[in-house]
């Protein structure tokens, strides 16, 4: 029996529905920047060594979402810029006239419609990079199911024992994290951000600036500690369980009569088209999340350059407070995406080492 039977063979015995139905999800949120795939098709470019994907196409079709994203994006810019202007003239007639009081009151109903526009926009991006990060995080909780049971049926006993729950853990402990903590911070501070532009003195400018530099901060670090803690559990026990697999291959050939050497081959041939499933499986969730990805963070990329180029715009024609609002409104739109890739990185993390985790033992 070759090895491509024994890997349709122990595919039958997978149940890889749900992987391919939030494959097929992924790939309609990531707006044609990725084709549809499934298992099958993964783990057979994996054997004959042939591209998933054609680069330059997936760059084309990023760089066409962009400019999609752009002009959508351009028309907030507008309805911005337009009361800019009203708030501008407001300004100059009441120099000509000498009615500030007139004035003030003007600059206070656009400041207020600014920050109307504003946090409608920002409420819609929020919401966005929670639904996204919500996405990631029930993918992570389908793979292990299903990547667990490969890695122990490989010989992984101890990673398979030990990691589950520290993945499990970690996914929902940074899950936790961020959403009842961090993206709220963000949240708060932008709209801390939006009632400083109705004061001409930076009261709560800094406690925001200082409340988004923290949340970068906690995630960074919320980061660092999930993954270094799984990527040490997964090369401690990578070296126990490698030892034991290959201690029983080497019983299998040396011990058992005539037959021996034959039957540690197929042992070997066996777990390494486990390995191939599981690389193919792991693979298949690092496409998840990034076609999750994708969109959103190209959203929120363009929705921030719609910001700071609004705010260099409106300098002339508005405020202070108003331009500078804008300006600091991108910043956040952006800590969010620096945010939700951190995100994305750490499940990526967790998929590589199991991934790495019995690929290099089984094929020695």
């Amino acid at each position: 029996m070759d090895y491509e039977s024994i890997i349709d063979q122990q595919l039958e015995d997978i149940d890889l529905s749900e992987l391919d139905r939030i494959m097929d999800e992924a790939a309609e949120q990531s707006r044609g920047i990725f084709e549809a795939l499934d298992t099958e098709d993964i783990i057979s470019s994996l054997l004959s060594g042939e591209p998933l994907f054609d680069a330059d196409l997936i760059l084309n079709s990023m760089l066409d979402l962009l400019l999609v994203e752009i002009r959508t994006g351009i028309m907030l810019g507008i309805e911005i810029i337009t009361v800019c202007i009203i708030m501008g003239l407001l300004n100059n007639m009441s120099e000509s006239f000498g009615s500030k009081a007139a004035s003030g009151l003007g600059n206070t109903v656009c400041s207020c419609i600014i920050i109307t526009l504003c946090m409608a926009s920002f409420t819609t991006t929020y919401d966005s990079c929670l639904d996204t990060l919500s996405i990631m995080t029930d993918t992570m909780q389908i793979l292990l199911p299903i990547l667990i049971p490969l890695l122990i049926s490989m010989g992984g006993f101890s990673p398979g024992s030990i990691l589950n729950p520290v993945i499990i853990g970690a996914v929902t402990g940074f899950n936790t994290v961020l959403q009842k903590i961090v993206l709220p911070v963000i949240f708060l501070s932008s709209i801390f951000i939006l009632i400083n532009s109705l004061t001409e003195k930076p009261y709560l400018q800094r406690l925001a600036v200082f409340l988004r530099r923290a949340s970068i901060f906690i995630t960074g670090l919320a980061v660092t500690v999930f993954s270094g803690i799984t990527a040490i559990q997964g090369l401690v026990t990578k070296s126990a369980d490698g030892l034991l697999v290959n201690t029983a291959r080497y019983s299998i050939d040396n011990f058992v009569p005539i037959v021996g050497k034959f039957a540690a081959d197929s042992v070997d041939m066996v777990l390494s088209c486990a390995a191939v499933i599981k690389n193919g499986i792991g693979l298949a969730g690092m496409i998840i999340i990034l076609c999750f990805l994708a969109g959103p963070v190209i959203n929120l990329l363009a929705v921030s350059v719609i910001y700071k180029i609004t705010a260099v715009i409106a300098e002339p024609v508005s405020t202070k407070q108003i331009s500078s609002t804008l300006n600091e409104m991108g910043s956040s739109v952006i800590t969010m995406t620096v945010i939700l890739g951190l995100s994305a990185l750490m499940f990526l993390i967790f998929l590589t080492i199991i991934i790495s985790i019995g690929g290099g033992t089984l094929w020695k």
